[in-house]
């Protein structure tokens, strides 16, 4: 219970009858879970993680036994970052399509230089993250170089003179 000494958390009453190897605090925005781990009879213990979109359903069903709450909250966090306008091509990379045309990550491809994540869990997670970032990264400065190139044309120079 050290641990939760700082926790804005009320516990409920303790007495040295209850011993409980570990108790743990989850807090997201304004609601929290205090969970309890007796030393005996913990065995049959299960914890459920549920999805509300399919971009949660494509994380939970990577993660690994080894994965923490802490890391997988890191790779969601990560994956909104590098995801600021959506989560369609991301998911399409991570789950191509059969069908071009539907495929919405498929259009860059030519623009990626990372392998795909032979890691599990997590670390996939994360490397696909990194992945997708880097590729569109190089999709972004193949357009700046596209653009300035336009601009750089023999059209725009006469039409600089004339003008």
């Amino acid at each position: 219970m050290q641990a939760l000494k700082n926790c804005p958390v009320k516990m409920m009453s303790w007495s040295a009858e209850r011993r409980f190897m570990v108790a743990g605090v989850i807090q997201h925005q304004k609601g929290t879970l205090v969970v309890e781990l007796p030393v005996h009879g913990s065995e049959q213990i299960k914890v459920q993680l549920a999805a509300n979109e399919k971009i949660g359903e494509i994380v939970l069903s990577k993660l690994e036994l080894t994965d923490t709450l802490l890391s997988l909250n890191a790779a969601c966090q990560e994956i909104g970052r590098v995801c600021p306008f959506g989560y369609e091509e991301f998911i399409d990379m991570l789950e191509p399509k059969p069908e071009p045309r539907t495929d919405r990550y498929r259009f860059y491809q030519e623009y990626e230089t990372t392998p795909p994540s032979l890691e599990g869990g997590v670390k996939f997670l994360m490397g696909e993250t990194k992945r997708y970032h880097t590729t569109m990264e190089n999709y972004a400065c193949a357009c700046r170089a596209a653009e300035d190139e336009e601009y750089d044309s023999p059209e725009d120079v006469w039409d600089q003179l004339l003008f």
